[in-house]
């Protein structure tokens, strides 16, 4: 008898150590997650050419497929050879300095055309395949602080995707 209770009083202890554990883990998790989201904003504002392009999702080329995968209905892509005749504009654009440096005009030209964020991505997806430089890195490397924030302010209009 005196073992039977020994063992429940052991399984008790037990489950309330799991479930106490998990509780601490799940509240640590989100906690971190809201620290992590402070912590970029804060980032972008203190630091907007490279915080800034890293957090703009329109820029990473994975971006598109995510979008893809979670809405349903007809997302409005551009067609593969489009993407790629932009990701070929923006690259010209970059010109060493004794060629007259880089044509930033022909580059914002490139994203005011762009109807949607998913189209950002399509172009910084062809970008990444053609160059192998992700074009986040590229306009970091080429880009000054005021040229990289009006890159985001043209991308922040614009809407995340549309719709056929």
């Amino acid at each position: 008898m005196k073992k039977v209770i020994g063992l429940q009083i052991a399984a008790g202890t037990v489950g309330l150590i799991l479930v106490g554990t998990t509780y601490v883990t799940l509240r640590n998790r989100k906690r971190d997650k809201v620290a992590n989201t402070l912590l970029l904003k804060l980032g972008k504002m203190l630091n907007p050419v490279s915080k800034g392009l890293m957090s703009e999702e329109a820029l990473d080329a994975k971006y598109v497929g995510r979008v893809l995968n979670k809405v349903s209905g007809n997302v409005v892509v551009l067609k593969k050879s489009t993407t790629t005749r932009y990701a070929n504009e923006i690259h010209k654009a970059f010109k060493p300095w004794y060629r007259g440096g880089d044509a930033e005009e022909n580059v914002y030209a490139v994203f005011r055309n762009l109807k949607d964020k998913v189209q950002v991505s399509q172009v910084a997806k062809a970008y990444l395949s053609t160059y192998k430089m992700s074009l986040s890195d590229q306009l970091k490397d080429r880009f000054d602080k005021d040229e990289i924030k009006t890159v985001l302010s043209i991308i922040s209009r614009l809407p995340k995707y549309r719709k056929l």
